[in-house]
Order: structure tokens, then sequence, then C-alpha cells
């Protein structure tokens, strides 16, 4: 009987290609691994670039450069990370949960992916945390009010010469693109001031400083051409302002979105407007994040304009979101403030009457933050 030869040379390959192929996912994990690092010390990853005005012939476009795009969402994906939500309940009488707590989340805008920015300031604040996402699901608490406000001429008269003695006050938009309707090109996204947050900006900059008061107003568009790098951008064109010898108020003026047909856009949908004065105003709400080490002083400084708000004209702002796991340049002052106000459901009328009352509760605000 003759004995069977083993085929060893079969068996050499074959250990051969599985160890090859094992070393190159190996290889493969490591180097999306090491990217995802990357990310969070701030070094250059190739992301998505976003055209908000259509330059460009997307048939013209390197075929590498768009599977870097998917890859990049796969990146993404793979190494984000989630906090749970949690609600905390203020004691103020005039109005109930005010502070609410919601996760991160990496909802898109539409076709618009938007990714967290995450770079490493270990000596400035805790852990920081860059979010390029102004997305939130559930975001706002309505406050219960009449659908029909009303307000009496406010005296405005202010102590300015005092306040610009003590403060540098500073007004930035890190999503300066964000837009109304009617312009929804390019997922709500302009340099036309005519229908985007800056030319919101501008007005209520105007008003502050008819008030007396010295503001500056940085236009710069932070979000484009690269939106994962706004918060980046904004960060490093704040810092060169800012004072030494004065204290620092710094407001980021954003507005909020929903993706089409969603149950958050529905929500907005019930909420986006109040009448004040026979008048729609886009509504409004304040932001913080709790990567920053002066997150207290934060939300006592968030407290102070929301009460000043519901003073005013009850109902403008809904609450004021505690963003967990967010950091939002926040860090540079006790005196920051991101403002969303309006949303991709409100037309820029309804945006530039809010920015007439906006101006006037920031007015009133700083006013009680210099004494």
């Amino acid at each position: 009987m003759r004995r069977r030869r083993r085929n060893n040379s079969g068996t050499k390959f074959y250990m051969a290609m599985s160890i090859l192929c094992l070393t190159v996912l190996f290889a493969g994990y490591s180097y999306v691994y090491n990217l995802s690092e990357a990310r969070k010390t701030g070094k250059e990853v190739t992301t998505i670039s976003i055209n908000y005005e259509g330059e460009g012939d997307e048939d013209k476009e390197n075929v590498i450069t768009k599977i870097m795009s998917y890859f990049n969402i796969l990146l993404e994906e793979t190494f984000k990370e989630t906090d749970d939500a949690i609600m905390i309940e203020n004691h103020d009488a005039k109005s109930k949960e005010i502070f609410k707590t919601v996760d991160r989340d990496n909802n898109s805008e539409g076709d618009l992916k938007i990714y967290e920015e995450e770079y490493d300031y270990s000596d400035l604040a805790e852990t920081e945390v860059y979010l390029a996402n102004n997305r939130k699901e559930n975001f706002f608490k309505v406050i219960e009010s009449p659908s029909s406000r009303s307000s009496v001429p406010r005296d405005m008269s202010i102590d300015a010469a005092s306040i610009n003695d003590n403060f540098n006050i500073v007004l930035y938009h890190t999503h300066g693109t964000e837009s109304y309707l009617p312009y929804n090109e390019f997922n709500y996204h302009t340099k036309d001031e005519n229908y985007n947050v800056v030319g919101i900006g501008s007005r209520v900059v105007d008003n502050l400083r008819s008030y007396g008061l010295n503001v500056m107003h940085l236009k710069e568009y932070n979000d484009y051409p690269d939106y994962n790098k706004s918060y980046a951008n904004s960060n490093s064109a704040v810092k060169e302002v800012l004072s030494n010898s004065k204290k620092n108020i710094i407001i980021d003026l954003h507005r909020d979105g929903a993706d089409e047909n969603s149950s958050y856009e529905d929500f907005l949908s019930r909420v986006k407007t109040i009448d004040i004065n026979g008048k729609k105003a886009a509504t409004c709400t304040l932001v913080v994040g709790t990567k920053n080490g002066n997150v207290e002083e934060l939300k006592n400084t968030a407290q102070i304009v929301f009460d000043t708000a519901n003073d005013m004209y009850p109902g403008l702002f809904r609450d004021i979101v505690i963003r967990e796991g967010a950091y939002f340049n926040q860090y540079l002052s006790d005196f920051a403030m991101l403002l969303e106000v309006g949303c991709t459901l409100n037309n820029i009328e309804e945006v530039q009457y809010t920015s007439e009352l906006l101006s006037a509760i920031l007015c009133k605000s700083i006013e009680k933050i210099n004494k």
C-alpha cells in the first residue's frame, strides 16, 4: 500500500497567506487608530470639504479624495464617543428646568457630515473637546406662555462708560455661513450676509454700539472652506482680540437646524416663533459645554441672560442647554456665551426682528454682569 505524500508546499502557502492577511488587517486597524488619535491632538487628517457656493466640477474630483472622504466617515463612526443624557432641574421660581443636559450626537445635517473636533489644550482647560456639531435631538424645552406677548418700551439707559472700562466685548461666529429662509441651498449655508448669521450679528453689534457699548465684530467665516476646523479657527480668531487688562465677554452667534422630515424638525416647527408686539420673532436658546473648567461660571452667565430675556420678552428664550462632553471655546472667558438664534425653519425677517430684541437683552445682561 502506497503512502500518500503530504503536500507540505501547499500547506506552507496557505499559512503564509493567512499570516499576510492578518498582517494587513492589523496594519489597517493600526492606521485607522493612529488617525483617530491624530484627530484628538489636532493634527491634520483628511476630511470632507464643503462647497457652499457650487465652485468646481464634480466630474473632476480626484477618485482618491472621494475614497478618503468615505474613509473618514468610517473613521468617525468607528471611534466616536457617546455620553448619557440626564436632566438638571433649575430651582429659579421664574422658570422650571431651564437647564437641560444633552449628550453629544453625530447626526448629519442633510448630506453634510459633521465631525467632532478634538484638540488638546490641557494647560488651559480640562480635556477640552471641540464640537463642530450644532445639532441636538430634543434640544429645546418650551416654557409655557401665552401665544402672544407684548412689551412696553424699555429704558435702555446704561452706564456704558463703566462697562467699556471694565469689559472687552466680542461677537463672532464659529459657523458664519449658517443661513435662514428663503436661502436653503447648500444645506442652508451661504456667505451672503443678507441671509446668514454674520448679517444678523452685524445688526446686533450695530444696536449695541448705538447703546454706547464698544463691541468688536469678528466676521470671518470660520467654517469655510473646511467645516471641520470651525472651532479651531474661531478659537484662534478670538484669542487674537482677547484683552489682558479687561474682562472678556465673548458671544458666539449660531442658528439651529434639523434634518428634513425628522421628529426634531417637527418639534422646531411648533416652537420656532413667538408673537411679540404683534410680530413673529424667531426663538433662541443658550448653550453651555461641560468640558470647560469654568462651567459653573458659564452657567451663571447664561442664567443672567436667560432671566433678563424672560423678564423683557418672556418665551423668546426657551432654555439653557448643557452639552455633555462639549467645549465650544468657552474656557476662554467666564462670560462666554453660545447663542442659537432661530433655525432653518425661520425666515430672515423673523430673525432680523429677534436681533432687535436680542440686542436689548444683551445690553441689559451686560449691565447686570458689570454690577
